[in-house]
């Protein structure tokens, strides 16, 4: 733990949870939530509105009349994509330009994950919409490592020429990787325990005691971003990841193959999101 207490010394100051995000959030356990309720909240951010009317008008979906209220937009988006949409615009809004990141490139890859793990999570049979915010926010860490060590990041990012490589470069140089430190953020934002466990431990989902499904998941969901940020197959990533997790998780090549949603369709939103709004 001491090498990742150092980008939580005294004096730095750290993102908050939006209080956007923390609603969105505690909507997740309320089964009676509907879009009504998730458009009354989108309409408290003025920011947040025009991102998603923005997206709603989009050439993605194709509508051929203008979406000009969020009403509108909620009957296009549906509840799962709106409330994903306003989470991950909450949560970008909330860190900062971190120097040397390519910001856009950085949320896009973020975006996918969240997309690659719901994906998963589907199959496998875990919650969607927390397996999109885990996803999503996996990389958190990384941007408060980029901070205090911009340099070191900087070099990691041009080793990780291949998918999955990341988190084991950076326990090689700095001592600990991003979703370490994204677990002990998730930890002082007071998020649900099984998600700060998840970041523990996806480094190395298979030693995780008891089991964590999630934790398995995203390090899955990483891979396929970083397969699909460096512009080879997704599919072919996981396919070549650990096979005793693929088996553990009885995932098989040909279901992979057929089924893995492209890096392109997942991460069509980045651009609105990260727009000043």
């Amino acid at each position: 733990m001491g090498s990742v207490d150092r980008f939580f010394s005294a004096g730095t100051v750290l993102p908050t949870m939006p209080e956007v995000a923390r609603q969105l959030l505690d909507s997740f356990e309320d089964e009676k939530v509907d879009l009504r309720q998730i458009v009354e909240l989108a309409e408290s951010d003025q920011s947040l509105s025009a991102k998603i009317l923005k997206l709603s008008n989009s050439a993605h979906y194709g509508v051929a009349c203008n979406v000009s209220n969020l009403r509108q937009a909620a009957v296009l988006l549906g509840l799962e994509t709106l409330r994903n949409l306003l989470l991950s615009a909450a949560v970008i809004s909330a860190f900062p330009r971190a120097s040397g990141f390519d910001r856009v490139r950085f949320w896009r890859h973020c975006i996918a994950t969240g997309g690659y793990s719901r994906w998963l999570g589907r199959r496998l049979g875990f919650d969607s919409d927390s397996a999109y915010l885990a996803g999503f926010l996996l990389r958190a860490g990384q941007i408060l490592m980029a901070a205090e060590l911009p340099h070191m990041v900087a070099a990691i990012e041009a080793e990780c020429v291949r998918p999955g490589l990341r988190m084991s470069v950076e326990r090689q140089k700095i001592g600990c990787c991003h979703p370490q430190v994204t677990a002990e953020l998730a930890r002082r934002w007071t998020l649900p325990q099984p998600l700060i466990e998840a970041f523990r431990h996806a480094p190395a989902p298979l030693q995780a005691q008891p089991f964590s499904l999630l934790a398995a998941v995203l390090s899955l969901a990483a891979t396929a971003a970083d397969a699909g940020d460096l512009g080879t197959p997704s599919a072919t990533a996981l396919c070549e990841a650990d096979p005793r997790l693929l088996a553990h998780l009885r995932l098989e090549d040909g279901w992979l193959q057929a089924n893995v949603p492209s890096y392109t369709s997942l991460t069509y939103s980045v651009d609105a999101l990260c727009s000043p709004g």
